[in-house]
Formats: C-alpha cells, structure tokens, sequence
C-alpha cells in the first residue's frame, strides 16, 4: 500500500529470505530505498488530483452533473446487455 510503514520494509529487506546473495540484496536494497519516496510522490499526485477535481466541479457543477449522469447512463447499458 501507499502508506506502508518504512521500518517494515526495512525489516522485510534485511531478512535474508531463501538465500539470496549479496549481488541481489543490493538490489532489493537499491528498490526498498527509495519506495517511501516514490509512494510520497504517487499520494502527491493523487492528493492534486482530487484538489483539481473538487475546483473544477465546484466551478462547473453541471457539467460535472452532466458527466456523472452519462456515465451512469452507459454502464446501465453494459450492465443491463450483460444480464440479458
């Protein structure tokens, strides 16, 4: 998940699981390093997206509502030709 705990990753990378040499706990270091970043960067992301989304609804309510609405309309659709 997004908001996994760092020090668990760490713990998991440092368990020496089925062998693995040096060569690949470098590797999986290298990785589990910078995933609190990257999660940061994604949450980021997604947190701006829903910033932009909330503006642009609450200047433009109706073609917000007019977009749900055909939406819901389609997959009415596709729901309804698939029980059929």
């Amino acid at each position: 998940m997004l908001t996994a705990d760092p020090s668990s990753v760490v713990q998991k990378r440092d368990l020496h699981v089925g062998g693995l040499g040096s060569s690949a706990s470098g590797a999986l270091a290298a990785v589990s390093d910078r995933l609190p970043e990257v999660s940061q960067g994604w949450l980021r992301a997604a947190r701006n997206a829903a910033r932009d989304a909330d503006d642009y609804v609450r200047e433009q309510p109706w073609a917000a509502l007019a977009v749900v609405a055909v939406l819901g309309m389609a997959a009415g659709y596709l729901i309804s030709r698939r029980t059929s």
